[in-house]
């Protein structure tokens, strides 16, 4: 297959992240696919990934990261936070817990630390 990656474009965020306008997402009701995922990543230059720990693949996409190739900081992974994972001590576990599940030290964040 002949590899043809071209980058996506990005929009500034208040905080001065840039973040891919184009993203791709997973869902809890047969949205995800190993392969179409490593293909996006590999081959149409996606950077983007929102998914959520309700959908239950954030383990299988730690898997597609890895086979990927693409290095981490190349990519903005975003996920979701559910009512019962609000306030500051249940949220903070919830992202590390996410985290842990994705296989990396940090999520994307609007605000300007990690």
């Amino acid at each position: 297959m002949n590899s043809i990656v071209t980058k996506c474009p990005k929009v500034s965020l208040s905080n001065g992240l840039q973040i891919p306008i184009l993203g791709l997402g997973t869902s809890h009701d047969g949205g995800y696919s190993h392969d179409a995922m490593l293909y996006a990543l590999r081959e149409c230059g996606v950077r983007h990934i929102d998914t959520a720990k309700r959908y239950g693949c954030e383990e299988q996409l730690s898997i597609a990261v890895q086979e990927s190739g693409v290095p981490r900081q190349d990519l903005w992974l975003t996920t979701k936070l559910w009512p019962g994972e609000y306030g500051y001590t249940a949220a903070k576990k919830a992202c590390r817990d996410s985290c842990s599940r994705l296989g990396v030290e940090y999520l994307e964040t609007t605000s300007t630390t990690r």
